[in-house]
């Protein structure tokens, strides 16, 4: 028994190893093309990524979802999602591009050309009338979950001016050292369980730890980019974002345990999906947003 143990050991191991470093790898690869489009891209560039990972974020959740449906219902349900979301990118705030007095009604007008959207599509597909709901149901839950967080990185960049940039590499450092600081802590102190249905290797003392490295990050980050917030300010900036980030990675959880898959997808090699990725930072995203925007009144 116990050589068979052995042996079981030593054949996770390399498997380990190998994913280690094709994580590695992958991040070596992306990271600077990402830190590249957002120091010399611009709010269109930058938003025209927003919404090419919003869609593919939203296909991976459509996936998980209703992974019976067809692609194209899965992708005609994605773009529905994505014109409330647009139509506030365009039209919403002083930043909006387009310039309307009628802008809330162009805002209202989208939503409701979501729900039609969403109905409709169904109505002519009397063949799988049986999950017609449940469509529906994620269409719409789509364009809260996937579609209204990932605007919100848009519009830091849209409407927050010289310190955009700044905002958007505070945010992805708290909640990416977050998740890092969580591991760590996690497997060296971890004892008592954070959500164990959920995710049954999280830990409350990984998550003192996520904390940690979250706030340590938003004091550099005040150190070299915003040097007249308070302390006070960036400690609620901290505890907020970070209680935001970690329920957006459980929340991810919820959803993967509800539909029995492991990954949102596997469109990032060594890090599952697009979704696995960036649970918790579209959950902080809007957060900073209003943060950045009331201290820069």
């Amino acid at each position: 028994m116990e050589e068979t143990k052995k042996v079981e050991a030593t054949e996770k191991e390399p498997k380990k190893r190998s994913n280690l470093l094709v994580r590695v790898a992958t991040s070596v690869v992306l990271l600077p093309l990402l830190i590249c489009l957002i120091v010399f891209g611009d709010a269109w560039a930058w938003a025209g990524f927003i919404v090419v990972a919003t869609f593919l974020g939203g296909l991976e959740y459509m996936k998980m979802t209703n992974g019976l449906e067809s692609m194209k219902t899965r992708v005609a349900s994605v773009v529905l999602s994505l014109i409330p979301c647009v139509a506030v990118y365009l039209f919403a705030g002083e930043g909006a591009p387009i310039e309307t007095s009628y802008d809330w009604l162009a805002i209202l007008g989208s939503f409701s050309v979501l729900v039609w959207g969403a109905f409709l599509l169904n109505c002519f597909r009397p063949r799988v009338i049986e999950r017609a709901s449940n469509v529906i149901a994620s269409t719409l839950s789509c364009s809260c979950y996937v579609g209204m967080t990932f605007l919100f990185l848009a519009l830091i960049k849209r409407d927050l001016g010289d310190d955009a940039n700044a905002w958007i590499f505070t945010l992805m450092a708290m909640t990416w050292l977050s998740d890092t600081g969580a591991y760590f802590a996690g497997r060296a102190f971890g004892k008592h369980k954070l959500a164990p249905v959920l995710s049954p290797k999280k830990t409350i003392e990984g998550a003192v730890g996520g904390f940690g490295a979250a706030l340590v990050a938003a004091f550099v980050a005040r150190y070299i980019a915003f040097p007249d917030l308070s302390l006070l300010s960036v400690i609620v900036l901290v505890v907020v974002a970070n209680f935001l980030a970690q329920m957006g990675d459980l929340s991810e959880s919820l959803v993967k345990r509800s539909c029995g898959v492991k990954d949102s997808g596997h469109l990032i090699p060594g890090h599952g999906g697009l979704l696995d990725r960036v649970d918790a930072l579209i959950f902080a995203a809007p957060w900073v947003y209003i943060f950045a925007t009331y201290m820069s009144e």
